[in-house]
């Protein structure tokens, strides 16, 4: 089981949403393992803001697949 960890006890409800959204992110099938890697390391990069993580890991997504389709468009 993965632990997303970081978080103070006085963070917001919606930080407790964000951090159970990235723990069955992690723990899941549908990220590769590069994607999970990548994510990991945005979370240890804000450590106590998860909502900046998964942000920064939403626009990384955002950003590859628009590279998918330029690469697939030539």
């Amino acid at each position: 089981m993965t632990q997303v960890t970081g978080l103070r006890p006085d963070d917001s409800a919606l930080a407790g949403q964000v951090r159970a959204i990235l723990q069955e992110v992690l723990e899941g099938s549908r990220l590769s393992e590069n994607a999970k890697d990548r994510l990991r390391l945005l979370i240890a990069e804000h450590p106590g803001h998860p909502e900046r993580a998964l942000v920064e890991h939403f626009r990384a997504l955002r950003k590859d697949a628009a590279a998918d389709r330029e690469l697939l468009s030539v």
